[in-house]
């Protein structure tokens, strides 16, 4: 044999042995890709263009419950999976993929060997494989996620349910709240409205106890306390230039403290007689300017103490009683004096304000403690060592008879501001 027939040989001898090597490694990988698709969790079936199955792997004969030999060859509607309904769909699946469109993952319903119903995700794929055109459906089934989701869905729905009844039970109990919150106020004005009463019950005792006793005692002490008053004049007299006077000078200083202690004496009989006589008020034009003046000029012992007026101009006429007013201011004005025992200022002011003639009397004296101020209207309520507590009484029930009000207002160590508000009339 020749070299170039020696050449030729041993080249179709490799390329036959090449050959043989690439046969086997394509053997290789086709069984590589039976092993994969046979292991593969998800059900295989692969299908012809007219719908018969060609091949499936044993998830889907796990999957369906049928044998090989029940499954392959047959044409998958007439297979007892694949429900009637259903079948419309899926051969539009088919034809959809078999005219190049990419299809979507669908969800279908099947049946058991055993009449069991799953719900499966399908995806269908065109393959070619040796010049033939065949169809992969890939099964994967859904019916314990679908399940799962179904159990997670309904319990989403009682919680919500829950929330609900427990978002019901809140805005009825923040109700229950609400309505014992407003019955717990009601029953809060309701007492204190029973402690007005009470204590209006306790004043208007107050009131028919002392004009019981205010006629009675009031005349039966004005004669004695009279005639020692007159007594006291003629003995001081008497004596005022005489030896005894010199030589006890204190005897004179007695008779002083006599004729002062009458006085206050007489003092709380006009209060007790004045408060029984309050009446009802005979009313007429008059102006409030007026009025201040002439209480002021009913005042003594004014020296230690800076009045200041401040009565705005072109007030118009009030429609009240003036001696009663009078009366009022006179008695509010001695009070704040009194508050003022080392001097101070006294300020008397008048305004018009919403309808009502406003007048104030304020002082920088000693002030009233706040757990008492509340009573200084109160009959036969006082602070002071000598009086019987009338005076503010009176005032009150002068000043309420002309459809007025009358406030107070005090600071300890500041002062003390009476406010008296009485209704304007049309002209």
């Amino acid at each position: 044999m020749s070299n170039k027939e020696r050449a030729l040989s041993s080249v179709n001898s490799s390329d036959v042995s090449e050959g043989k090597r690439r046969e086997e490694r394509t053997g290789d990988v086709e069984e590589l890709y039976r092993n994969m698709v046979e292991l593969s969790p998800d059900s295989v079936l692969t299908v012809d263009t007219k719908g018969v199955i060609i091949s499936c792997n044993a998830a889907a004969l796990k999957m369906l419950g049928f044998s090989k030999g029940e499954i392959v060859g047959r044409h998958f509607s007439k297979l007892g999976a694949v429900r009637l309904s259903d079948v419309p769909r899926y051969m539009k699946l088919l034809g959809s993929v078999l005219r190049g469109k990419v299809s979507k993952p669908i969800e279908l319903a099947f049946q058991r060997k055993d009449g069991a119903l799953r719900l499966a995700d399908v995806r269908v794929n065109l393959l070619k494989v040796g010049g033939k055109t065949i169809i992969l459906a890939t099964w994967r089934d859904m019916t314990e996620r679908r399940q799962m989701e179904r159990e997670i869905r309904d319990k989403n729905e009682q919680l919500e349910a829950m929330n609900e009844e427990l978002r019901t039970a809140n805005e009825e109990l923040q109700a229950t709240e609400e309505e014992l919150r407003a019955a717990n106020e009601e029953l809060q004005t309701a007492n204190e409205e029973l402690r007005e009463t009470q204590e209006q019950l306790i004043r208007s005792e107050k009131l028919a106890a002392i004009g019981q006793l205010a006629g009675g005692i009031g005349h039966e002490l004005r004669n004695p306390l009279g005639a020692i008053k007159n007594a006291v004049y003629y003995i001081r007299g008497k004596i005022a230039n005489s030896e005894l006077a010199q030589k006890e000078p204190r005897v004179m200083e007695f008779l002083d403290i006599v004729d002062d202690e009458v006085s206050s004496s007489n003092k709380i009989i006009n209060d007790l007689l004045g408060f029984s006589r309050v009446g009802k008020p005979a009313v007429s034009p008059a102006r409030i300017e007026g009025v201040v003046d002439d209480a002021l000029s009913r005042l003594v012992a004014l020296e230690h103490v800076e009045v200041v007026k401040k009565l705005d101009a072109g007030l118009p006429e009030v429609s009240i009683d003036t001696d009663q007013i009078r009366q009022v201011l006179v008695n509010i004005i001695m009070n704040a004096v009194q508050a003022m025992p080392e001097g101070g200022r006294l300020t008397l002011s008048a305004r018009e304000r919403n309808k009502f003639l406003e007048v104030g009397i304020a002082d920088s004296g000693c002030g009233i403690a706040r757990e008492v101020i509340g009573k200084v209207f109160d009959p036969l309520f006082t602070t002071r060592a000598k009086g019987i507590g009338l005076g503010l009484a009176v005032c009150k029930t002068i000043v309420e008879r002309h459809g007025g009000t009358i406030d107070v207002e005090s600071r300890v160590g500041k002062g003390t501001t009476f406010t008296i508000r009485l209704p304007l009339k049309a002209e």
